[in-house]
């Protein structure tokens, strides 16, 4: 990667971790007395260099000298040239250190290798899809050549969420630690917790090189760092060294460290489930659910940023064939189905409050505009919003664009368009409690997740054995009740099983 004048003024996920916690890391991991042995500690992406100064400031709360200190073994590198400058003129100015020598000004995926005996870090956290455009496609190739992604298509897709910290955390122990030496990070949580993109990471190797996650402190709702909402923690990997679960596992509870154990449940790259007891077989012992491939659990409709024009919160019949939607805009009854809210999930009976506009067939492919054209007032009301719809960003969505279907949304296919929907909420909730619906109401993205299903019997079946509370249990073994994460169909599909399709035999 040829480094430029860009990447040394970048900033990416730059979270600053305060001394208080750098200091509880040093005394939990006994990082001070090591250092005080003769142990070598680097910071990857150091920042100001604020947890190699919790170090000293340690050390001086200790009765120790700035002299009497190992100064010379603490190593710190910083792509940001500013934060780097900094870094050096607090050492110097505070504790009267030249540290110059000491503190590189590289990207940490480019700078030499060289072996220390610890790893105190706070990687920057951002997903691959939101980092700076120049830098994502200097990035692309470490993404695969440590072992993150299989290739660089995985980064349009469900990839572009793997978070820069695993690949900085990966660079870090396999360049930069020494056989069986200990890293510890200040992280986001969803490269252990979370479904998805994340689930490389949990291989926990690079190449030939192997690394263990050992203990873990999740901060839970502490803010630690201000103005992040991302779960976070702390983790200690041991380089060389397979994992073994369970793993001890930490939550920070009304000011109190609550143990637990941490285990992945069915696979060893699965999410970790969070549990008070050591051994759970129960979920080992579960009958998978068996249904068709193209019930596939799905996530619910995605404007992309667009609510405001496909979604409604009022729809009145001027006549058979077309409605009035919000009081003013006149449109085929057809295309306009009910979408479904919180209320719908606390009512017994089915009552829409919102209503989503799709340009769709029922086949699932959007209209052609030959289509569109036969219904004049969806085709002026969507050429009213065509600059707003034609701005929206993301790699799938500006696939449709550029192929002229400007109209288009993401999350929509046939299965949409099911006699049967089993849905639930995926967002914010602590209790897992799906429904069945019929094929007009539709699921909302952000909100919720559903099954598609043809066969009411099947629904039925299928919605008897999802609330089995061993899938309820599962949920918030996760501890992610309460988050956008809650039970989004990659959690519901571990209690899946597809269907062998049939073969027809021709004589």
């Amino acid at each position: 990667m040829n480094l430029n004048s860009s990447n040394k003024t970048i900033k990416i996920g730059d979270i600053f971790t305060p001394t208080q916690w750098g200091e509880f890391a040093i005394k939990e991991f006994c990082i001070f007395d090591d250092w005080l042995k003769g142990a070598t500690v680097f910071d990857p992406t150091m920042g100001e260099g604020h947890l190699l100064e919790a170090l000293i400031l340690y050390g001086l709360k200790k009765n120790y000298t700035v002299s009497r200190l190992p100064t010379h073994n603490l190593f710190g590198n910083e792509i940001n040239s500013k934060y780097h400058q900094t870094s050096i003129a607090k050492f110097k100015d505070q504790f009267g250190l030249n540290m110059s020598n000491n503190f590189t000004n590289e990207d940490i995926l480019k700078l030499k290798p060289q072996q220390y005996d610890i790893i105190l870090g706070n990687p920057p956290w951002q997903n691959f899809v939101d980092l700076p455009i120049t830098y994502k496609e200097d990035v692309k190739d470490y993404f695969i050549r440590y072992d993150l992604v299989e290739n660089k298509k995985d980064l349009l897709l469900g990839g572009s969420r793997i978070d820069i910290a695993a690949l900085v955390i990966q660079v870090s122990i396999h360049n930069f630690l020494k056989d069986n030496g200990n890293s510890f990070f200040f992280m986001p949580l969803s490269l252990l917790l979370n479904d998805g993109a994340n689930q490389h990471f949990r291989k926990y190797k690079i190449d030939s090189t192997v690394f263990a996650p050992k203990k873990i402190f999740d901060f839970n709702s502490t803010k630690v760092f201000k103005n992040v909402s991302t779960r976070y923690g702390l983790v200690h990997f041991k380089k060389n060294e397979s994992p073994e679960f369970p793993l001890s596992y930490f939550r920070l509870e009304n000011e109190k460290w609550t143990s637990y154990f941490a285990y992945p449940a069915f696979n060893k790259t699965d999410p970790l489930s969070i549990s008070k007891e050591k051994e759970v077989d129960s979920l080992k012992n579960f009958s998978p659910i068996v249904i068709n491939k193209e019930s596939t659990p799905r996530q619910g409709i995605n404007t992309c940023g667009a609510n405001s024009v496909f979604f409604f919160d009022h729809k009145e019949d001027i006549s058979e064939d077309n409605c009035l939607l919000n009081g003013k805009f006149e449109l085929p009854n057809r295309f306009v189905y009910p979408l479904l809210t919180s209320k719908n999930f606390k009512e017994n009976g089915l009552i829409p409050y919102k209503w989503v506009l799709l340009p769709y067939r029922k086949d699932g492919k959007p209209l052609e505009q030959m289509e569109i054209d036969q219904y004049p007032t969806l085709k002026n009301y969507l050429l009213s919003h065509k600059e707003a719809l034609e701005k929206r960003k993301g790699t799938m969505i500006s696939s449709w664009i550029n192929k002229g279907y400007w109209w288009v949304m993401l999350g929509v296919g046939p299965y949409n368009f099911f006699p049967y929907k089993i849905v639930w909420e995926a967002y914010g909730k602590k209790t897992f409690n799906p429904i069945i619906v019929s094929n007009k109401w539709q699921a909302n993205q952000s909100l919720q997740a559903f099954i598609p299903l043809k066969d009411m019997t099947e629904a039925e079946t299928v919605i008897h054995q999802l609330k089995n509370p061993l899938i309820e249990n599962y949920l918030l073994s996760l501890k992610m009740e309460g988050t956008m994460n809650w039970a989004q169909p990659g959690k519901i599909k571990k209690f899946i099983k597809f269907r062998e399709p049939s073969l027809t035999l021709f004589g």
